[in-house]
C-alpha cells in the first residue's frame, strides 16, 4: 500500500477554503476602505431621508447574499446587493441619485432591470454606481410558488427572516447590516454551515425542490465551487423522482447548461460531475436524445476522466507532465472538462439516412443549449482519440513520420494539444484506481510516451503546422500544369502540403518540379 505522502489529492487551480480550523476559523466581515465609504454613504442617505422626508418609512438598507458569504470566507466580491426592508430597489435607487447630485458627487442614471424568473431574476432590480462601483438596490421579498413552475406566483415585501428562509442554501442567506455593521444570520445557520462546510437549504430539502428545482443544480455548483459537503437531507429529496421530474419539467435546458457552464469553470469541475453521478442525476442533465443507437456508458466514466484531468493538470510537477501539455488556457481547461462530462455519450450516434453521427452536438446544443462551437470542439477531441493513441504507442519514429505526424496535427487543427491530452486521460482511464491510490508507476510510464510524442512534434517543427499554406497557391498550380481551376486542383495542393512536410528545406522551385513530374499526365476534365 502507498504511503499517505504518495497519495494523489485532487487539488483546487483556485484557492480552496481552509476548513481545516473548523469552529475555530473566525466569521468576520473586513471591509476595504472603499466598502467603507460606500457603507458610510448609503448610511448618509438614509439619514438625509428621514430628515427631509419624515414621512417616508424607516430604511434598513443590509448587504445580501453572495458578498456576505465571500467576506466571510475571506474571498472579496465585487457583487453588492443592497436589500431594502420598506421600498422598492427603484425608489431608494432615486433617494441615491438625488444626494449624489446634491453633495456634487458624479451621479450615474439609475437603471431598471425588469423581473427575469428565467435568469432568476424574480423582482425588479435598481442598478447604478457609486464612487465607480456598480451596485444594485432591490427590496427584501417573500416568495410564494404554484405546483408546475419554479416561477414564484406571487411576490410581496418581506422581512429579514422571510427574505433569508426563500433562498436557495444558508450560506447565501447572510446579510450584512449597513447601520449595525453586523452580519445577520436570520436562519440561524448560514455561519455554522459556512465554518463547517456544509450545503443546505434554509428549508426542508425536498419542498424546496419541489418549488424551484433549479436549487439541485446550485447545490451542487456551490459545494463544487467551496469544496463543502453536502447534507445528507439533500441527498435524499434528490434522489426522489419526483425532483428529478421537475427538474426536466419546470428548468429550462438554457438554466441547466448555464450552471453546468458555471461548474466546468469553477475551482472543482471533478467534484462537481461527481454530486451528479452520485445523485443519479447525469441522465437529467445530461439527457440524451429520444432515439439512440448504441447503450449509453457508466456515467462514472465521466467522474474518472474528470478526475485524471484535475490531476494531471493540477500536479504537472509532481507527475512530469510535458509543459505545452499542462500549460493551458482556462478555455482549453473547459473543453477538456467538457468533454470529460460527455465522455458516456461516446458510445451511442443518433441515426440518420446518409450516416450516424455522434450524440455530442445533441446534448451541447439541446440538453445544456452551449454554443454549437462547443459541440465541434467536443466532437473532433474525441474523433481522434483512436488515431493519437495509436501514435504515441508507436515505438520506434522514422523520417517519414513527419508527414504522418503532421498531416494528423492539421487534421486536428489548433485543438491538438486538448486532444492528445483527452487521449491521455482515456489511456489512464484503466488506471485510475491506482491513480487514486497514489501507486503511479505505470501511469507515469503513459505520461511519458504522450511526453516523448510532443518533443518530437516539436522537435520536427510541427506544432504550428496546421497553420501552414500550400508553398504553391491554386492559381500557380493551373498554370504550371495547363489546368481548369477545378477538384482536382484541391488535390494537388494536397499533395503539395504532403511535399512540404516531407522535405521541410525544400524550396518553391523544387515543389514546382516535384509537382510537374507527379501530374504531367493530368488533364483538366
Amino acid at each position: 500500500m502507498p504511503s499517505d505522502s504518495n497519495k494523489i489529492l485532487f487539488h483546487s487551480r483556485y484557492q480552496p477554503y481552509d476548513r481545516r480550523k473548523g469552529s475555530e476559523r473566525g466569521m468576520n466581515v473586513i471591509l476595504t476602505t472603499e466598502e467603507s465609504e460606500l457603507c458610510n454613504f448609503l448610511t448618509l442617505v438614509t439619514q438625509n431621508m428621514k430628515e427631509n422626508s419624515p414621512e417616508l418609512p424607516s430604511v434598513e438598507l443590509r448587504i445580501a447574499g453572495g458578498w456576505v458569504r465571500d467576506k466571510l470566507l475571506g474571498y472579496e466580491c465585487n457583487d453588492l446587493d443592497i436589500a431594502i426592508n420598506s421600498m422598492t430597489g427603484c425608489e431608494f435607487g432615486e433617494h441615491v441619485y438625488n444626494f449624489l447630485r446634491l453633495k456634487g458627487y458624479a451621479a450615474e442614471n439609475i437603471h431598471k432591470i425588469e423581473s427575469n424568473p428565467e435568469k432568476s431574476k424574480h423582482l425588479e432590480t435598481a442598478t447604478t454606481k457609486i464612487f465607480g462601483r456598480e451596485v444594485d438596490f432591490v427590496n427584501l421579498r417573500s416568495e410564494e410558488y404554484v405546483e408546475d413552475s419554479r416561477i414564484p406566483s406571487k411576490v410581496t415585501f418581506g422581512t429579514p427572516e422571510q427574505d433569508a428562509y426563500r433562498r436557495d442554501l444558508t450560506v447565501n442567506a447572510l446579510f450584512y447590516n449597513i447601520h449595525t455593521r453586523k452580519v445577520e444570520d436570520p436562519t440561524k445557520k448560514g455561519i455554522v454551515d459556512l465554518k463547517e462546510g456544509l450545503i443546505r437549504t434554509p428549508l426542508d430539502p425536498y419542498e424546496t425542490f419541489k418549488d424551484d428545482p433549479l436549487r439541485v443544480l446550485r447545490c451542487i455548483r456551490f459545494a463544487s465551487r467551496f469544496d463543502f459537503s453536502i447534507d445528507e437531507k439533500i441527498l435524499v429529496a434528490v434522489k426522489n423522482e419526483q425532483i428529478k421530474n421537475a427538474i426536466s419539467a419546470k428548468v429550462s435546458r438554457e438554466r441547466i447548461g448555464i450552471e453546468v457552464d458555471k461548474m466546468i469553470k469553477g475551482p472543482h469541475p471533478a467534484l462537481a460531475i461527481k454530486l451528479i453521478y452520485e445523485m443519479n442525476l447525469y441522465d437529467t442533465i445530461f439527457a440524451p436524445p429520444q432515439d439512440y443507437l448504441g447503450t449509453l456508458d457508466n456515467p462514472k466514466i465521466a467522474v474518472c476522466l474528470a478526475k485524471i484531468l484535475e490531476w494531471l493538470l493540477l500536479t504537472s510537477n509532481e507527475n512530469h507532465l510535458h509543459v505545452n501539455l499542462s500549460s493551458r488556457t482556462p478555455e482549453d481547461i473547459r473543453f477538456l472538462y467538457l468533454a470529460s462530462f460527455l465522455a458516456p455519450h461516446k458510445t451511442i450516434e443518433i441515426p440518420s439516412k446518409k450516416k450516424n453521427h455522434t450524440s455530442f452536438h445533441h446534448v451541447i446544443k439541446e440538453s445544456l443549449k452551449l454554443k454549437g462551437s462547443d459541440g465541434d470542439i467536443t466532437n473532433k477531441l474525441f474523433s481522434f482519440i483512436d488515431q493519437i493513441t495509436t501514435v504515441a504507442n508507436q515505438n520506434l519514429f522514422t523520417p517519414s513520420d513527419r508527414k504522418s505526424l503532421g498531416l494528423l496535427i492539421r487534421d486536428i487543427g489548433s485543438q491538438w494539444y486538448n486532444a492528445f491530452i483527452l487521449a491521455l486521460i482515456c489511456e489512464l482511464l484503466p488506471k485510475y484506481p491506482d491513480i487514486e491510490s497514489g501507486i503511479l508507476n505505470e501511469s507515469y510510464k503513459i505520461i511519458e510516451k504522450y511526453n516523448k510524442l510532443v518533443d518530437l512534434i516539436i522537435d520536427l517543427e510541427l506544432q504550428n503546422c496546421f497553420n501552414d499554406k500550400p508553398i504553391i497557391n491554386g492559381k500557380e498550380i493551373a498554370c504550371l500544369l495547363s489546368l481548369k481551376q477545378g477538384i482536382i486542383i484541391g488535390e494537388i495542393q494536397k499533395s503539395v502540403i504532403e511535399w512540404q512536410l516531407e522535405n521541410p528545406g525544400g524550396s518553391k522551385g523544387q515543389c514546382e518540379e516535384y509537382i510537374k513530374n507527379k501530374y504531367r499526365d493530368v488533364k483538366s476534365s
